[in-house]
């Protein structure tokens, strides 16, 4: 409290100084203004001569009030450790001054409150008790100085306007009392304005410390609030990061079931790329698997229909700007494609893409492409999420081929890559069952090799066997896709043929023997030429049962060699081979 105290006097004692120099500035001009008054009633009034005397005492007292004055303001801006030391001397000859320099105007009795207003002011700013030394040293002066004044001028000889100095007196002391009591009026309300204004001060001392408070308290929920916030950024973020994982968990999930149920490769793929679209909202979806020595990319699925497009992609699969994923295996990521960059997605607008590879056992399998119409539609995320889809799709991959090696294995014959006998037994009763249901014909041809003991015993075993191969593949070229092609043993072959009529075997069954005819079989130092006679029979014209099939398909093929080899017989219906027996 008491430095708040101090605090408020400084300022109001700062405030009266600030106002001093005014006060001080418009004297000035007052006293000017009653030497002019003075030399006016002394000389039209009085009808008194001009006394250069009292007019250089008039001016000097001028000239030293303001010196006074000038000094005072001076002291005030340049010592303010001593202000009030100053303050008071200055105003001390201030006083003196000016009380000095009304005595000697001809009407000093009506300009006493000339003196007197600054004390006034005094009374007003910093309380009448601060203002009564001043007027009893203002009324002490005046009366003193009035009377040596009155002295001088007498010896002049120069009359004022009362000669009786008792009168005169008692005139100045009523006037100061009178003046007192309004200095006194004014000090009152200086004393209710520093009561006002201390409690002002308390009250904002009070709702300082509310503020205080209410900052601190403030600061305290923004902290509250703060963590608060991050405490919920971090459960959104692991909330993102769990949805994500449940995804990613769910899309692995639907693959590892693909992998485990779904053997054949394209249906297994077809099955992944729909998948990829569905979880990772692209625009575009292409697996492509390395085919050939060079393991040139081939595309396997797409969801691009259109012909035009697809066959853009699959032209420009294999360009340069997919090498880091093809060749070196790694994942590539660009949200602002340049078509001039890559090729393969002229004309599709794409500006985003990802591609991964797939990788077995360190070698390359193909790669996965995703491209995305907008820019920045893909993160590292995205890429990792990828990355772990074509790690299980390359598993898929590798298993499939596997599948399909061991498939082979124990399906097709391993020197002509035609099926087995096995193969041949268990889809022959497959295929029977089906056209004995639906009512359709099943043909059956069995051939072999005209002379091929003697040819394989001249020409080597070798040979013989480039000669089994070599008929193989011509033969499955010229194959539909549902006929079946077995090694039914040594140099003799089966052809099973669904919805084939005896007829239409029988001009199939020639057009294979003259083909094989002209054939010429070369190892680069042997070449040969061999020919077939074939057997023909069908279902359920010729046989009725699958043994029947392949009895009456055998005897067919038997006549054939007894009617001179390099020919096409066919087995009689069931109805003569009944009436021969």
């Amino acid at each position: 409290m008491d430095i708040i105290d101090h605090n408020r006097v400084e300022k109001i004692f700062g405030n009266y100084i600030r106002y001093e120099g005014n006060v001080t500035k418009f004297t000035w001009i007052i006293f000017l203004g009653l030497i002019l008054e003075d030399l006016f009633s002394r000389v039209y009034i009085a009808k008194q001569s001009l006394q250069p005397s009292l007019i250089a005492v008039q001016l000097l007292l001028y000239v030293l009030l303001v010196g006074v004055s000038l000094m005072k303001l001076r002291s005030i801006k340049n010592e303010s450790q001593k202000l009030k030391t100053y303050y008071k001397v200055a105003k001390i000859v201030e006083v003196v001054m000016t009380v000095t320099l009304i005595s000697t105007v001809y009407h000093s009795v009506f300009f006493y409150f000339v003196a007197l207003l600054p004390l006034a002011f005094i009374s007003l700013s910093r309380g009448f008790k601060r203002a009564v030394p001043y007027i009893l040293l203002s009324w002490f002066v005046q009366a003193l100085s009035q009377y040596f004044v009155s002295l001088w001028l007498n010896t002049i000889p120069l009359p004022s306007m009362f000669s009786d100095f008792f009168f005169f007196s008692l005139t100045i002391t009523i006037q100061y009392l009178l003046f007192s009591l309004f200095c006194y009026v004014w000090g009152t309300v200086h004393s209710e304005y520093s009561r006002s204004e201390e409690e002002n001060n308390i009250l904002i001392e009070r709702l300082g410390d509310k503020y205080v408070q209410l900052e601190q308290a403030k600061k305290e929920i923004q902290n509250h609030y703060d963590k608060m916030r991050e405490t919920n950024n971090q459960l959104e973020e692991t909330n993102r990061r769990l949805t994500s994982s449940l995804a990613e968990f769910y899309t692995l999930q639907q693959i590892s079931q693909a992998i485990s149920s779904i053997f054949d490769m394209n249906e297994l793929l077809k099955f992944v790329n729909d998948v990829i679209i569905g979880v990772m909202g692209v625009y575009h979806s292409t697996i492509a698997l390395c085919h050939g020595p060079q393991n040139k990319l081939k595309v396997q699925v797409s969801s691009i229909f259109d012909k035009k497009e697809l066959a853009i992609v699959s032209d420009y699969i294999n360009s340069e700007v997919l090498k880091p994923s093809t060749h070196d295996g790694h994942s590539m990521i660009d949200n602002a494609v340049n078509p001039e960059d890559y090729p393969f997605t002229q004309g599709r607008n794409i500006q985003s893409m990802i591609c991964v590879p797939l990788l077995a056992k360190g070698n390359t399998l193909g790669i996965v492409l995703i491209e995305h119409s907008m820019k920045d539609a893909f993160d590292n995320d995205n890429v990792r999420l990828l990355e772990i889809i074509s790690q299980q799709v390359s598993i898929a991959i590798e298993n499939a081929r596997l599948y399909q090696q061991m498939h082979d294995l124990a399906t097709l014959d391993g020197l002509t890559g035609a099926y087995n006998r096995l193969y041949f037994q268990d889809n022959l009763q497959i295929e029977y069952k089906k056209a004995q249901e639906k009512g359709y014909d099943l043909s059956l041809m069995i051939f072999d090799i005209d002379h091929f003991k003697k040819f394989n015993d001249t020409n080597g075993h070798l040979f013989g066997d480039l000669v089994l191969k070599s008929i193989s593949n011509y033969i499955m070229k010229t194959l539909r896709k549902e006929d079946i092609l077995a090694r039914y043993g040594g140099e003799e072959f089966v052809i099973l043929m669904p919805h084939t009529t005896l007829e239409q075997a029988q001009e199939k069954a020639e057009d294979l023997r003259e083909g094989i005819s002209r054939l010429t079989i070369t190892d680069r130092v042997i070449s040969a030429s061999v020919t077939i006679s074939i057997g023909v029979s069908v279902f359920p014209d010729a046989a009725s049962t699958p043994q029947q099939l392949i009895k009456s398909s055998d005897d067919a093929l038997y006549e054939a060699k007894h009617a001179g080899r390099n020919r096409v017989c066919v087995a009689p219906p069931k109805m003569k081979n009944e009436n021969v027996g």
